[in-house]
C-alpha cells in the first residue's frame, strides 16, 4: 500500500471526512504523500545498503573502503569477497581460513606454515592484482602476530 492509500484509509475510518479526490483534504493528502513517498524511498535505500547482503552501490563502497578491499568486479562478487572477509566464527583461524581471508582482496596463495623458524609462507599462485608489495602488506596484517609472513612468488609466471 502505497503512502497515499495509507492516509486515505487512516482518515477514511474515523468518518470524519469525505475523501472522493474532489475535496482540499484529498488534495492536501497528495501533497503530503508526495514528501513523503520521497523520503520513504530513501530509507527503504539506505536499509537496503546498509547491510552486505542487498548493498549495491554506496553501502558496498563503504564497506569496501572500511576494509581495505578494492571495489572491483560484479555487485555479486564484491558481495561476497566482503562475507568472506567478515566471516570470523569458531574455527575460521585456520590456515585455510586465513587462505580464503586472502582471497578476498584478489590473492591466490597456498599457505606453508614453517613452525620451526615462526613464520608463514605464502606460495603465489598467480600475480597479485595489487601488486607484490601490497600483497606483502596485505600478508602481513592477516598473519597471526607472533609469525613472520613471507611471500613466494617464485610460481607466478
Amino acid at each position: 500500500m502505497d503512502t497515499l492509500e495509507s492516509m486515505k484509509n487512516q482518515l477514511s475510518s474515523t468518518g470524519l471526512y469525505r475523501l472522493d479526490g474532489t475535496t482540499t483534504v484529498d488534495y492536501e493528502l497528495a501533497a503530503y504523500a508526495e514528501g513523503l513517498n520521497a523520503l520513504r524511498n530513501g530509507l527503504s535505500a539506505l536499509q537496503a545498503e546498509s547491510y552486505v547482503a542487498t548493498a549495491s552501490d554506496y553501502g558496498l563502497l563503504e564497506k569496501e573502503r572500511a576494509c581495505g578491499l578494492p571495489s572491483s568486479g560484479g555487485v555479486s562478487d564484491r558481495r561476497a569477497a566482503l562475507l568472506k572477509l567478515g566471516a570470523v566464527r569458531p574455527g575460521a583461524c585456520t590456515k585455510e581460513g586465513l587462505e580464503s581471508a586472502l582471497s578476498a582482496f584478489g590473492l591466490s596463495v597456498s599457505l606453508e606454515e614453517d613452525a620451526a623458524n615462526s613464520k608463514i609462507i605464502a606460495h603465489f599462485l598467480s600475480q597479485p592484482p595489487c601488486g607484490q608489495t601490497e600483497a606483502q602488506r596485505i600478508l602481513e596484517i592477516f598473519c597471526p602476530a607472533h609469525l613472520t609472513a613471507e611471500s613466494d612468488f617464485t610460481g607466478v609466471s
